[in-house]
């Protein structure tokens, strides 16, 4: 078999890909969220959020950590394709295990014990994305850098998703049509990418594969990323099983929390990209440069989250009053309270995922996790009952801070980076946000709950950050508009050229 070279991108060609990949992931909820809170209302929503909320628990035991170990090890073995191929081989057997483990623990409650009635027929459907779980190849594409495969598959993952979607889901009644469009939109986005696996990787034999070396390096990941399911998905399972009014409760805050995990995509997004050049340098030798790129990506987190708390603490009651439509009342103040998570959770990615488990230290986001996840498990049995899904927001901010407060210790403790000069390094941000709260705050107080005054006043509010940060000699801001500058003045260069060209013909 002939063995074709895997094309190793520069980290700006992969951020690009890596971009378009989340912006899509980004649009397209933008898109669907106001025409499915219309059509199954705070019900039908509820219902879907707190079943999967089930099933993501078991597809989180399917997984065990293998995507973001595996994508370290295929990061780690770039050029050594024998090796890469068995970690591949290796990883991919363990999921395939831990899913047939998975699914029997979940169908066996599911028709015994079950999770309440209205619920069981939706958990089965969306159960399928439990045992598609091996399928997702993912981890070996970011592992080689290649997130313009990436970006193609979310392309028609996304677009089959609308389809499904906008013809297939017409009233409340169509919950369970809503769960089966995602679950086999998940199956076919899985299932595109395995005809390139095999230009990647070598067939290996089932007994010439190692698994056992794999399980305790995946277990430290997967151990984090329990923690984070605790404070992030238990809190749906929790106002289900605590609130007063479960089904409206878990719609609000499942609403809320989807709007604010798209504006997060944009603080988070170049983190997969960084992981893996993080694990590359890493392997290479070069701590310097693992540190230069957390200092980068801690710069772009206060670039980003920054003016998206400002832009949340003005702008919540106007978005929800057109996005959402009537009958989400509470949406507004649990946006607000989440935009905590724009800095927390990006500053927990960057010192968490970029830094400790890119560089093989995961004990310190398991540490910092950990005791978030039993803080908020303790203060939701306390607030949720009272407060419904407003005390699982507030919860959930707290988590958010105490992981990032404790990975910033750490670092600092293990000397990895420079926590200091990460802080200082947003008073820019902090600065230029400041500013710009000020004509968005009066620009709102005086205009109408509408979707051209929402637009109005965010493109304002763009426009002043952006010329503060001009103003201020922002070293990354600057940055972007020189290479935009750059490609501007070739193309402008390029087309004088050909035109010069066709003049010479004539």
């Amino acid at each position: 078999m002939k063995e074709d070279k895997v094309k190793r991108r520069g980290l700006g060609a992969n951020f690009i890909y890596n971009f378009i990949s989340q912006i899509l992931t980004l649009i397209v909820p933008l898109i669907t969220t106001p025409y499915l809170s219309r059509v199954l209302r705070e019900t039908g929503n509820g219902q879907y959020s707190y079943a999967f909320s089930i099933v993501t628990y078991f597809m989180l035991f399917a997984n065990l950590g293998f995507d973001i170990y595996g994508q370290r090890q295929i990061a780690a073995r770039q050029e050594d394709k024998d090796a890469k191929s068995a970690a591949f081989w290796e990883i991919t057997a363990l999921k395939c295990i831990f899913t047939a483990l998975s699914l029997g623990v979940l169908y066996s409650v599911l028709w015994t014990a079950g999770f309440g009635k209205n619920y069981t027929s939706l958990i089965a459907i969306l159960s399928v994305q439990v045992a598609i779980v091996p399928l997702d190849v993912q981890f070996l594409f970011r592992g080689d850098e290649d997130f313009r495969a990436i970006a193609l598959r979310t392309i028609a993952l996304k677009a089959f998703t609308l389809v499904c979607i906008f013809v297939f889901v017409r009233t409340s009644a169509d919950t369970w049509v809503y769960c089966l469009c995602v679950s086999l939109s998940a199956a076919f986005s899985n299932l595109v990418m395995w005809p390139s696996v095999f230009r990647r990787v070598k067939i290996k034999g089932f007994g010439r594969l190692k698994l056992a070396r794999h399980l305790k390096p995946a277990i430290l990941i997967f151990l984090p990323t329990l923690a984070v399911t605790v404070y992030s998905v238990l809190d749906k399972t929790m106002i289900g099983l605590l609130a007063a009014n479960p089904d409206y409760e878990n719609g609000c805050y499942e609403q809320a929390y989807k709007i604010n995990s798209v504006a997060l995509l944009l603080v988070t997004l170049i983190s997969s990209v960084m992981v893996s050049r993080n694990s590359h340098e890493y392997g290479a030798g070069n701590d310097e440069g693992v540190k230069n790129n957390i200092y980068f990506a801690a710069r772009y987190v206060w670039l980003m989250g920054l003016p998206l708390i400002a832009g949340f603490a003005v702008l919540s009651q106007n978005l929800c009053s057109w996005f959402l439509g009537e009958g989400y009342s509470e949406v507004s103040l649990l946006l607000i309270i989440m935009s905590v998570r724009f800095v927390a959770s990006g500053m927990g990615v960057v010192l968490g995922d970029q830094l400790f488990i890119a560089t093989g230290r995961e004990k310190y986001p398991t540490i910092a996790t950990m005791c978030a996840a039993v803080l908020n498990f303790g203060l939701n049995f306390w607030l949720i009952p009272y407060f419904g899904s407003i005390g699982a927001a507030i919860t959930t901010a707290v988590a958010e801070v105490v992981v990032t407060l404790i990975l910033c210790i750490c670092a600092a403790a293990t000397h990895s980076v420079s926590v200091f000069k990460i802080l200082l390094s947003c008073w820019k941000y902090l600065l230029a946000a400041a500013v710009m709260f000020v004509p968005i705050y009066f620009m709102q107080k005086y205009m109408p709950y509408a979707i051209w005054s929402f637009a109005a006043i965010t493109v304002t509010g763009a426009i002043v950050y952006g010329i503060m940060l001009v103003l201020l000699r922002d070293e990354l801001t600057l940055k972007v508009i020189k290479k935009l500058a750059g490609k501007l003045k070739a193309r402008k260069s390029s087309a004088e050229c050909a035109d010069e060209e066709g003049e010479n013909n004539v």
